[in-house]
């Protein structure tokens, strides 16, 4: 019988804060990217509400980050963390240049710019795999 790999029970309080807060992040992410206008340009809500809606769940969860900060996750927190300031950083330029242009290429590059560094939370992910252990018989 195979046995599941687990997280050590010492860490199940902070990968649960993590997965909530991973899943906010992912989803204002995928929220902001549905906002690109499509090739006939149809968009489902404005860029401007999408880049509000990511600077709304950075404001919320930064502030929730330490709770799921763990020694084996160090470089990963930091990495997100670094990832969030640096997106929330970029929103009033986003919204500027949003503001300012129709042109595509402007648009996702400037989303692009928002989105990417919160890829942070898919490598954060992959490290608390990582420290998944198969449970002694």
């Amino acid at each position: 019988m195979l046995r599941r790999k687990a997280l050590p029970a010492e860490l199940s309080a902070a990968h649960e804060a993590f997965a909530a807060q991973a899943q906010r992040v992912e989803e204002a992410r995928q929220a902001l990217l549905s906002c690109l206008p499509d090739g006939r340009g149809r968009a489902r809500a404005p860029l401007e509400v999408g880049i509000e809606l990511l600077a709304d769940e950075i404001d919320a969860v930064r502030p929730q980050m330490p709770a799921w900060r763990v020694a084996e996750l160090e470089e990963a927190w930091r990495d997100c963390a670094s990832a969030m300031d640096y997106a929330r950083g970029r929103v009033d330029r986003a919204l500027s240049i949003v503001g300012a242009t129709d042109e595509l290429h402007d648009l996702v590059a400037e989303v692009a710019a928002l989105v990417q560094p919160l890829e942070a939370w898919a490598d954060a992910e992959e490290r608390w795999r990582a420290l998944r252990r198969r449970a002694p018989r």
